[in-house]
């Protein structure tokens, strides 16, 4: 009998009927539990390139080449100054003036070449103009020739007709004492009884234009003068300045200004105090 009772507790152990539950087999133990599936499940995987911008070393963005301002769209009215046919008649002196002055003058002339300041003037002008295109400005002139008889009022009228950003009048000086040499320019005072809230803006670009000429072309620094005797200036309604380019009853500065190369300086100068006065 304990050989029959033995012999079962062996069948019944080998084929585990004495255990009442189910083990785990070793891949059921590997499985995730739902609660975790679920847990996993609810964040949205990183897609590959999120993975490499975040694994990725942090660099500085390279610096961008500098640029210019790109040029907006500015009139500029070059006024040749003089003429070789005089306007006739006289014309207030300002808008509202009982002092009344000649339309026009006829200039003066260079002591060593000869040559009149209409002719001197209208030549830098065609160059100033043709530098100023090339670099994106609108150019108008007031006169094209030296036939062409043009008053203060109607060289002012040009400038106040486009509305333009500047009006730059172009002139010679001369001086009954030859050794005076030098370059200026001329606005119109803070006091103006024709145009004061034009001051500030006109004085500014005086100051543009003669710096960069002198700086362009070695010549001294005459200053900038400011007066209320000049008709154009007083007519204009947006800024307006003379530039006087230098002394043609100095022997040695009247032939000066006609050499290419200084006029080439000239050209540079103005232009370059033209685009400091519009912000370029």
């Amino acid at each position: 009998m304990k050989k029959i009772i033995y012999l079962i507790c062996l069948i019944l152990l080998f084929t585990g009927c004495s255990f009442p539950h189910k083990e785990e087999t070793p891949d059921e133990q590997k499985e995730p539990s739902p609660s975790h599936n679920a847990r996993e499940d609810s964040i949205e995987p990183e897609s590959e390139s999120e993975l490499e911008i975040q694994t990725e070393p942090q660099t500085e963005a390279p610096e961008q080449a500098e640029t210019k301002p790109q040029k907006k769209p500015q009139t500029i009215v070059l006024d040749p100054g003089h003429s070789a046919v005089i306007a006739p008649g006289t014309e207030p002196l300002g808008p509202g003036s009982q002092e009344y002055k000649s339309a026009d003058a006829g200039g003066t002339c260079g002591v060593s070449t000869g040559i009149p300041e209409y002719e001197l003037t209208l030549n830098i002008s065609l160059q100033l103009k043709q530098e100023l295109e090339n670099r994106g400005y609108t150019v108008l002139l007031t006169r094209e020739s030296n036939d062409v008889p043009v008053s203060c009022i109607q060289r002012a009228d040009v400038a106040n007709n486009a509305k333009a950003a500047a009006f730059v009048r172009i002139h010679a000086n001369g001086s009954e004492d030859q050794s005076v040499t030098g370059a200026m320019t001329i606005c119109t005072t803070p006091q103006s009884p024709y145009v004061p809230e034009l001051y500030t803006a006109s004085r500014q670009l005086s100051d543009c234009i003669l710096n960069s000429f002198c700086a362009a072309t070695g010549c001294t620094n005459s200053t900038v003068w400011e007066t209320d005797s000049m008709s154009g200036n007083n007519w204009s309604q947006v800024p307006a300045t003379i530039v006087e380019m230098g002394y043609m009853s100095n022997p040695q500065e009247d032939v000066l200004l006609q050499t290419p190369d200084y006029q080439q300086k000239i050209v540079q100068g103005i232009a370059n105090g033209i685009d400091s006065f519009c912000g370029y």
